[in-house]
């Protein structure tokens, strides 16, 4: 019976190992020698090639620029709110914090159609500066594209920075105090210096979303001919020319080097802050301003982020109810139309429904087979988990763009002689967010079952009771609400994709992300615009709901406001990635 048990195991062992392959490693190197065949077999003609190319080099530079502008943006706004958030005794943290990570929640191609309808060319706000003698705003530009990415990456260093700064010991602060150092003097020397390893940290992971983001300089700069290397690489693999996805390839593995060296370098940053991990975040207010600069600073900020994120979104709404883009606001150019069209269209419709099914199946299958993996790696201390884990933050940290075109590369033809026939359909979409996505369900079910100690699993066993009535009956109670909170972060990004579906997604099958996408390329703009502000209000509320007691500033201080998406995020630090659209 013991050999049996102990053959099945290792069976089961090398399932998993070639399952890994497969659907994780395999697809990556079909991209790697794709990215090197030639016509006369393999070599590096392609890199040649491309680097050759005027617009190629433009693209790069372009990409660093932006990422580099973009990350500059978002690190010092996203520092500043999580110091002020984390120390001030300002009022009101819950709904800063919220208004703070509106740009993490909803698709950054919804936050750039936003901006885009509050400068257009004859919208309000530019209409006032040329009234007065100022030229307008044009938000298809570089300058366009580094302040949407830089907007849209201000949540992303913001949680780094404040869940750090929380766990700063307030003994090491008294401790300076006690030295003849000032409150200002401490900060400086003890709490920032403490900071920097994570202000580094979510500094090179807003470079790597800036990089890896598709939508912002898709939305504004292909229109206005600005190349970055996410919309080249689009570019080059729609093309269908007889070179055209090995020099897709091929420029999918500039960018993934780029984004590999960013990763090793914030992973250098999160070890050196690894020394805190175990420290329980302090809520407490360690800076106390006097009232008149309290309120300055409180309602300021809440102005300031107000106007970044409701009035681009107020602009977009508008214009939503117009007849024709470009119409004044007035009365006769109102209509519910566009909201008609989204409600009645089958092609919407369907583009709703796909995108639903495959938020649920995705999410579905990556609470299944993460909490599975994570279960295995921590009770089991399962190796093959651990390589499952480690296969699915390959895939994760890769930027988007370059794992939908290793997805079309492999499931052609996975194995020699082996068509499985799920390029083309639904199912090579699924396979794409699952593959995208497992990863963040084992962080965040890794995080549920260490809460659980494995004592209740011991005297369930002593008790008699099998491994069905174990988890039906302790486990999934017990794990179930950290589980559902951070399977949000898979079901919205999933629900609202437009990467990996502008790639892999054939002419019969629409997402709610390309629709909207096909939209603004064709210039429907209200169309686009009304489709946004209905998929906006869902994804909205469905954070809301979730973090529905935790909304207030009086919750905040008595216990500690956490809301799901930073939390679940928190969880992703020891292997993090690229988060836009």
């Amino acid at each position: 019976m013991e050999t049996i048990r102990k053959t099945g195991a290792s069976i089961a062992r090398i399932a998993v190992y070639l399952l890994a392959a497969l659907v994780f490693l395999l697809p990556l190197i079909r991209l790697l020698l794709m990215g090197v065949t030639v016509e006369n077999g393999y070599g590096l003609d392609n890199f040649a090639g491309l680097l050759s190319q005027e617009r190629t080099r433009k693209a790069i530079v372009n990409t660093i620029i932006i990422a580099v502008s973009s990350t500059a943006l978002a690190a010092g706004c996203g520092s500043g709110l999580a110091f002020l958030t984390a120390y001030c005794n300002i009022k009101r943290k819950g709904v800063i914090e919220f208004l703070v990570l509106l740009p993490f929640i909803i698709p950054s191609y919804i936050i750039t159609l936003s901006w885009s309808s509050f400068f257009s060319s004859r919208g309000a706000f530019n209409g006032f500066l040329t009234s007065i003698g100022l030229p307008g705003v044009d938000i298809y530009t570089m300058g366009g594209i580094i302040l949407v990415l830089g907007f849209c990456n201000i949540p992303i260093v913001y949680v780094n920075v404040v869940h750090m700064l929380r766990k700063i010991p307030r003994d090491m602060e008294w401790a300076a105090r006690a030295c003849g150092y000032s409150q200002r003097q401490a900060i400086l020397k003890i709490n920032l210096v403490s900071a920097a390893p994570a202000i580094a940290a979510g500094s090179v992971l807003a470079f790597l979303s800036a990089i890896d983001n598709f939508s912002v300089p898709a939305f504004l700069g292909i229109s206005s001919g600005i190349p970055v290397l996410s919309t080249y690489i689009y570019e080059n693999a729609i093309g269908f020319g007889p070179n055209a996805f090995p020099l897709a390839a091929a420029l999918s593995m500039i960018l993934s080097v780029i984004a590999a060296a960013g990763t090793m370098l914030e992973g250098f940053f999160v070890k050196r802050g690894a020394s805190m991990d175990s420290i329980k975040e302090d809520y407490s207010v360690r800076i106390h301003l006097k009232n008149p600069l309290r309120l300055c600073l409180e309602w300021g900020t809440l102005v300031l982020l107000l106007i970044l994120n409701i009035i681009p979104m107020a602009a977009m709404t508008a214009s939503s109810f117009l007849k024709a883009y470009g119409l004044d606001f007035v009365p006769e150019n109102l209509t519910l139309k566009n909201f008609a069209f989204v409600f009645h269209n089958r092609g919407v419709m369907s583009a709703i429904h796909t995108s639903l099914t495959l938020a649920v199946v995705t999410t579905l299958v990556c609470i299944v087979a993460g909490t599975a993996i994570a279960y295995g790696k921590l009770r089991k201390k399962s190796r093959a988990a651990a390589l499952l884990e480690k296969c699915a933050s390959l895939t994760y940290a890769i930027p988007g763009i370059v794992l939908a075109l290793s997805m079309i590369f492999h499931w052609v033809e996975p194995i020699p002689g082996v068509y499985p026939g799920i390029y083309g359909t639904i199912n090579i979409l699924v396979v794409a967010y699952i593959t995208r996505y497992l990863v963040l369900q084992i962080k965040g079910s890794t995080i549920a079952l260490l809460s659980v100690e494995p004592a209740i699993e011991e005297a369930c066993a002593a008790s008699g009771r099998g491994f069905w009535i174990k988890w039906i009956k302790i486990l999934i109670p017990l794990v179930a609400g950290p589980i559902l909170s951070g399977a949000f972060m898979i079901f919205v990004p999933a629900f609202t994709e437009l990467t990996l579906s502008s790639m892999l997604a054939s002419a019969g099958t629409k997402t709610i992300g390309l629709t909207i996408f096909n939209y603004q390329q064709g210039g429907d703009y209200n169309l686009a615009a009304a489709m946004s502000v209905l998929i906006t209000i869902l994804v909205v509320a469905g954070y809301c709901l979730l973090n529905r007691d935790h909304l207030t500033s009086v919750k905040q201080e008595e216990n500690g406001y956490e809301p799901t998406y930073t939390a679940g995020y928190k969880n992703l630090q020891q292997n993090p990635g690229p988060q836009g659209n």
